[in-house]
């Protein structure tokens, strides 16, 4: 029978001097999930391929200052709103909020969770769970926030994350993880090999600034179309800034998000999500990026599967779902990466 471990140890600590946990969530059959404090982060994930090699399959750092200093969110858990809200601006119940303009300084994006120190615990000898409550005006939104995110990992190397939120003034929240992933075990390979497929036949278009137009799309007849399983690199050169693109999820409810597989290795990771969308990206602004021990990442290193909301919802109403939480309400959302051979 396969077992579910956890170990606890430190990571580091932050200039101020607080401590920052690492957490080893692992298998009696080799697979391993690390997690962090900071960020509440996937620090790292190690599989085997079918030849029975281990190898790390997502991008990270070693030390605790690496992901202080990082801008790329590696592994991290984003929010209060993950993705870009245009200019920084919307408005709620008939009030104005600015918010902090810290992409290219023109838009929101992505929010503060991944330079936060969560707190931690263990539960069940399978989960780790990360709270962190953000207080009322944290990047410009309001309302207290306490949020809750837990990892629990199963014995057939299911990796479940649930998201939950309660506020006490009415808020954008749409969290997600941002793992990079490259199943291919060598961050020198890049992830053009790999495989996907998304059960989407729409999508939402962007302007040349990565803000949604309010449209949406059929996939058909564009490079946007994985309906079937698809090689990543084989339309890529047709999109401007390559893949950065919101997929809508066919369906409601928990379902099949898709699955990403590199035959090479025989790794793959089918994903499922409650959400409404799926941001996948190819890692284009990697450059030069230095990784852990030493690794250099760059354009098409990794990919993200970021399950979330539609892109700048908020200022995008009615046309596409609502990212709003009210007091009285609580925001959960799940999403589980299944890793496995095939």
């Amino acid at each position: 029978m396969i077992k579910v471990s956890i170990t606890k140890s430190l990571f580091g600590k932050t200039n101020d001097n607080h401590e920052c946990l690492k957490y080893i969530l692992s298998t009696s059959d080799d697979f391993e999930v690390v997690l962090i404090d900071y960020g509440a982060t996937i620090q790292s994930i190690r599989q085997l391929d079918k030849y029975n090699q281990i190898a790390e399959i997502t991008l990270g750092y070693d030390t605790l200052q690496d992901y202080i200093d990082d801008k790329y969110y590696f592994g991290c858990t984003v929010g209060r709103v993950t993705n870009r809200i245009k200019n920084g601006y919307f408005q709620l119940d008939g009030l104005e909020y600015q918010l902090e303009k810290n992409d290219s300084s023109t838009h929101h994006l992505h929010g503060v969770f991944n330079k936060r120190l969560w707190i931690s615990s263990i539960e069940n000898n399978d989960t780790v769970v990360f709270k962190y409550r953000s207080p009322d005006g944290e990047d410009g939104f309001p309302g207290e926030v306490d949020v809750t995110v837990k990892y629990t990992l199963t014995s057939d190397h299911r990796l479940i994350i649930d998201f939950h939120a309660i506020t006490t003034k009415s808020t954008p929240i749409n969290m997600t993880n941002h793992a990079y992933f490259n199943l291919g075990g060598d961050t020198n390979e890049t992830i053009l090999d790999h495989q996907l497929i998304v059960p989407a036949s729409h999508f939402t278009p962007l302007d040349d600034e990565h803000i949604p137009t309010g449209e949406i799309t059929s996939v058909e007849n564009t490079p946007n179309d994985f309906q079937k399983l698809t090689c990543i690199g084989d339309r890529i050169d047709k999109i401007p800034f390559a893949y950065n693109v919101m997929f809508i999820v066919n369906g409601e409810g928990n379902r099949s998000f898709g699955k990403l597989v590199h035959r090479t290795s025989g790794r793959t990771m089918s994903v499922e999500s409650t959400q409404k969308g799926l941001q996948f990206y190819t890692g284009t602004y990697l450059d030069n990026v230095k990784g852990r021990q030493g690794t250099i990442y760059n354009k098409y290193s990794g990919l993200c599967l970021e399950t979330q909301n539609f892109t700048d919802s908020v200022n995008n109403q009615p046309q596409f779902p609502s990212t709003i939480l009210r007091p009285g309400e609580e925001y959960h959302e799940q999403t589980i990466f299944h890793f496995y051979l095939e």
